[in-house]
């Protein structure tokens, strides 16, 4: 059981309460004046034709291969960098 007495758990829980009261004030929004925005972002993307959206797509999986072959040259020469250096420690 715990030892203390009621007055002691009660200024306890008092600082607890003053310390979290304090921690969530710092950043509160509505005291800082940010009020919620009920408009939606609007964003200006150009209008692409068919043919324009094909290229586009293409271009994207281009780049997207081409990104997957580099991550994929770095991961062997780091195993291969790795099993040397485990090969040259066993010799």
């Amino acid at each position: 059981m715990a030892e203390g007495s009621l007055s002691q758990f009660k200024a306890t829980l008092a600082r607890k309460k003053a310390r979290k009261d304090k921690n969530q004030g710092k950043f509160d929004r509505k005291k800082m004046g940010f009020k919620k925005s009920e408009s939606k972002p609007v964003y200006d993307f150009p209008e692409l034709s068919d043919a324009e959206l094909e290229k586009f797509k293409i271009d994207i999986q281009k780049k997207k291969k081409s990104e997957r072959k580099v991550e994929l040259i770095f991961i062997v020469v780091v195993f291969f960098l790795i099993i040397l250096a485990i090969w040259k420690l066993n010799n």
